[in-house]
This record gives C-alpha cells, structure tokens and sequence, in this order.
C-alpha cells in the first residue's frame, strides 16, 4: 500500500504541476483558432522560455510532431495538450520533459505490479504511471490531486512556501472541474501525440520555481482526411416502399478510404421532403422519414474523414 500511495503522490504531482497552465488553456480554448502557420506562439521572461509547436501534415492520419523547445535548452517542463472539439474533444495528453521522463525511468518496480507480468522488458514508475492513466477519465486524477492538497495544507505550516503552491493548485482544480468536468466523457494520456481531427489547445509550464507562470501555448487543428476518402450507399431501395418496409433494407451509407472500408465510419443523414415546384422550400429532418412523401436522402462522411455529399430519392407510401 505505501508503494501504491507513493506512485498515486507522485502521480498528482505530475498533473497538479501541468494544472498551472490551465488558466491559460481555458481562457483561450473558446477563442477562434488562428492559421497552422502561426500555431506556435511562446512567451518569454528573463530567465526561460518554452515553444510549442505542431509541424507536418496536420490532417488525420498523416504523420505529423507535437514539439516543445525550449530556452536554456535544459529547462525541464510538464506540457499539457487537450482536445476542444470535433473527435478530438475530451482528449487530454501530458507530455514530460526528457530528464522527467529519464528519471521516472530509473526507479524499478515489481513486475507483478506490471498489467502484464510475463513483459520482458524492466518494470518502472514511469510505466506503471503510463499504465494508470492512459485512456482513463480525468476525474481519477482529480481525485488523486486532491490528496495531495490536503497534504500540503498540512505542511505548509512546516514550510511556509508550500502556502502558495497549495492555494495554486486550488484554482487549478476548480479551473480543471470548470473546463473538463468529470461528467464529460474526456480521455487522458501519457506522452502520447494527439491524432484525432478536430481542434486542440496546448500549454507547457517550466518547473522552477521562480518561472512557474512561464508557460508556451499552441493552437492548432487535425483536418478530417478527404483525399481518397468516398461515400456510397450500403444498399440500393426500391422505387417505392412503405416506412416498415423500409425497415428490412439498409438505408445507411459507408465511408471508404483508399478503397478501404472504415469500420464504424461516421456519417450525417439529412433528409428533406419535396414540396412540388419549389423543391429548395421543402422541410429537412435528420431522422429517416415515416409518413409518405417523396423525400431527398443526402449522406456526407463526418468525425476523421471528410468527403463530397451524395444524394438519392426515396418515396415513402
């Protein structure tokens, strides 16, 4: 149990540290997004500076770097990325400098702590820290966190600095439940780049402790992937048919990309009933039609692809 207690400590103050840039992140994240071109944007003191960048083909499925520099070289730093819309939304990811990481690597641990025991490979807290995390909701760290307020609430009255390091915290916190409330579905990751489409906002804060408010920020969007990406229809209908008819054949569209299928592939329906002359007066609904009516079904790619409409009539007796 000490052991557990010490990685779960350790844990929280890992993300208690990536808490301080919050402030920033949350007042930008409404903002509109400005050009890739400009998506690194640092801020500089007298002491340290910190870039963070997004290099490459930002669309799905390309490869592209998620990148902190850093100014002296050797600053050490605990970044945080999140996800605020489209399939990216709920996608948190914290990204440790390369000393941090190093020595979370040097402290073995037992292999039977390990989700997989047979591993050859040694076992250590960096791994068993990724092992916690990795896919889990916020609120597990939050909780954690917590923890750790306590705790310096109790010893700040043994060392006096750690007054403000807690009172920091405590709005990180409320910032963080604000932001990224545990009701929302959200995902949290360890040094692990960010691939879904949608839009991103990133910080990364200097741990020492006179530059702790010296925070890099980037803005940034995966585009959906639209070369070589199509839609069709799963099935062609009859010329007519009435809506329980409709319930034995399959009225759903499938993505395809570089001629293959996309398992799950997300696709949006709209479908807008013919009103005679004036078609473009007709009403639209995004729920397949049940009373009858000549109606016009258009299916378009959505979520990590991106692809050209198609449409087809159907008549509803």
């Amino acid at each position: 149990m000490k052991i557990k207690r010490l990685i779960s400590l350790l844990l929280a103050a890992v993300f208690a540290l990536s808490a301080a840039a919050t402030p920033a992140l949350a007042a930008s994240a409404g903002s509109a997004l400005p050009d890739l071109t400009t998506a690194g944007v640092g801020e500089t003191n007298s002491v340290v500076s910190i870039r963070l960048t997004a290099d490459g083909d930002l669309t799905y499925g390309s490869p592209f770097t998620l990148s902190v520099q850093t100014t002296p070289a050797d600053t050490q730093y605990i970044g945080v990325v999140m996800g605020t819309s489209g399939e990216a939304q709920g996608y948190v990811t914290l990204i440790l400098s390369g000393k941090i990481r190093t020595l979370l690597k040097m402290i073995p641990l037992p292999k039977k702590m390990s989700a997989n025991p047979e591993q050859e490979e040694e076992f250590n807290i960096y791994a068993y820290i990724k092992q916690l995390i990795d896919g889990n909701d916020v609120s597990v760290l939050l909780r954690v966190a917590d923890e750790v307020v306590s705790v310096m609430d109790v010893l700040k009255f043994y060392i006096p600095t750690l007054k403000d390091v807690s009172t920091g915290m405590k709005l990180s916190l409320e910032l963080i439940r604000k932001y990224l409330p545990e009701g929302v579905f959200s995902r949290i990751y360890l040094d692990e780049q960010p691939t879904e489409a949608g839009s991103y906002v990133g910080g990364a804060v200097a741990l020492e402790s006179g530059d702790v408010n010296t925070a890099g920020m980037a803005f940034f969007r995966i585009k959906p992937k639209s070369a070589g990406v199509r839609v069709y229809w799963a099935q062609e209908l009859p010329a007519s048919m009435t809506a329980a008819e409709a319930q034995n054949y399959n009225v759903t569209a499938v993505v395809e990309s570089d001629g293959q299928v996309v398992e799950g592939g997300k696709v949006t329906y709209t479908y807008k009933k013919k009103s005679g002359l004036f078609d473009f007066l007709g009403t639209t609904q995004s729920g397949f039609p049940t009373e009858p009516g000549e109606y016009v079904q258009t299916a378009k790619a959505a979520g990590n692809y991106s692809s050209s409409e198609i449409s087809r009539t159907i008549v509803i007796q």
